[in-house]
């Protein structure tokens, strides 16, 4: 079992409160989950007419930060939420 979490860029680290957005069975489905909440960010930033770049500055500072937690005796999973947003964002603004 995996949870998915996320936080507030914005906020300090010492303040940062995870909020719960969901349970999952798998990797797979935690991972799928983790990822739409940073192309959902990363997609406003960019309708918006921002850069690639800047989409993705605005998303690391004031944008969800998705983790996840595994549970249950879950194998640890490993995700970067920064690496991905930043390649992610890069692929997007090419769609646009």
């Amino acid at each position: 079992m995996y949870a998915v979490e996320a936080y507030d860029a914005s906020d300090a680290p010492d303040e940062r409160r995870p909020r719960p957005l969901g349970q999952y069975a798998n990797a797979a489905a935690a991972l799928a989950a983790a990822r739409e909440v940073i192309e959902e960010n990363l997609s406003l930033s960019l309708t918006a007419g921002m850069s690639a770049e800047e989409a993705y500055e605005e998303w690391r500072q004031n944008g969800e930060v998705p983790t996840i937690v595994a549970r249950g005796g879950a194998a640890p999973l490993q995700f970067d939420p920064f690496a991905f947003a930043r390649t992610r964002a890069q692929e997007l603004h090419r769609r646009a």
